[in-house]
């Protein structure tokens, strides 16, 4: 039988680990506000490095082939909507930030690590671009509301607008 190697000669350890440096937990939590906002760390702001350190989980592949599927207009074996309810920890907004990265980016994906596996199992040929739209529920109150970058104060859904949007927001009245 064949010796195996130490794993540290088959896989390079990511450079904060090579260089000592301290685990900080709240490095391996995602913020779809931050990542939308283009204010995340580099690790989840830069899709192109956010899926060279995302492992696609099987689960993780179907989600983003079936919305790839979807985007692309086909109907067929896809959802139109996805219930993940999972524990604290189980990866529901890193899903979300594939979902995100993907469709924002659009066919500037296709050749990022993993995209052409789910590009596969979708049987598609490129990921379609989206207009993107991120709402974090626990970022909005409906009783006080919640100040938008605009320095409006909106208090209900439809007072929210994505940066960029020609319509202007109607102020809610307090």
């Amino acid at each position: 039988m064949p010796k195996l190697k130490p794993w540290f000669h088959v896989v390079t350890p990511r450079e904060d680990l090579r260089e000592n440096r301290p685990l900080d937990a709240s490095e391996f939590a995602v913020n779809l506000d931050l990542i939308r906002d283009g204010k995340a760390r580099k690790d989840y702001q830069d899709p192109e490095r956010f899926f060279e350190r995302t492992y696609l989980t099987r689960n993780l592949r179907d989600l983003a082939a079936q919305t790839a599927r979807r985007l692309s207009g086909i109907t067929v074996e896809t959802s139109p909507v996805f219930n993940m309810a999972t524990q604290f920890g189980g990866g529901k907004t890193h899903a979300e930030a594939v979902l995100y990265h993907l469709a924002h980016s659009g066919p500037k994906a296709n050749n990022w690590q993993g995209v052409q596996t789910i590009l596969q199992h979708a049987q598609v040929k490129a990921v379609p671009k989206a207009a993107t739209a991120v709402f974090v529920g626990q970022k909005f109150d409906p009783l006080t509301g919640r100040v938008a970058p605009e320095a409006n104060r909106n208090a209900t859904l439809p007072g929210e607008r994505s940066p960029g949007s020609s319509a202007e927001p109607k102020p809610s009245t307090w």
